[in-house]
């Protein structure tokens, strides 16, 4: 009887350890899977914070950029003028101002786009604001203001005259 006793303990405390084996199991499979989820909330979460920062950079360039567009059609434009110190002076400020901004701009991934007469039109990179007769058809005929990359993102396209 005593064996008997024994036997039916043993086989009890058997099925208690496959039990709680299977427990285990199913606990590391919850905890694994919990760990994927964390480390993919995790990667989303960076990736939005990318995007975000992106978009933030985006704004923040499309909204300086027709400033800076204006100050360097300025500074072109005074070329053809006949200028005396104190406004020779004046201008440098402009250009110093310029160079400030383009400065800001490259330390956030901004890069200006000069296209060059003879390239290739490409609607990804470029904007016809004129059609010339004259030049290869197809070919950029002249630079009207540049365009801005962030990123390899292009933000304004370079505003050009093709030829026909």
């Amino acid at each position: 009887m005593k064996k008997e006793l024994e036997s039916k303990k043993i086989k009890e405390l058997a099925l208690t350890i496959d039990k709680l084996e299977d427990e285990k199991l199913v606990i590391q499979e919850q905890m694994l899977r919990a760990l994927a989820d964390y480390q993919n909330l995790v990667k989303n979460s960076e990736k939005r914070n990318e995007i975000r920062y992106f978009q933030l950079k985006k704004s923040l360039s499309e909204s300086v950029i027709p400033s800076l567009d204006a100050l360097n059609l300025a500074l072109k434009a005074s070329k053809e003028l006949k200028l005396d110190e104190q406004t020779k002076s004046w201008l440098d400020g402009i250009l110093a101002t310029i160079e400030s901004l383009e400065k800001a701009f490259t330390e956030i991934g901004v890069k200006q786009y000069l296209p060059v007469k003879g390239d290739k039109f490409d609607p990804a990179i470029h904007e016809a604001v004129a059609t010339v007769e004259g030049g290869k058809s197809g070919e950029i005929y002249d630079l009207v203001q540049p365009g801005y990359i962030l990123d390899n993102t292009v933000i304004k396209p370079a505003r050009v005259v093709v030829s026909k």
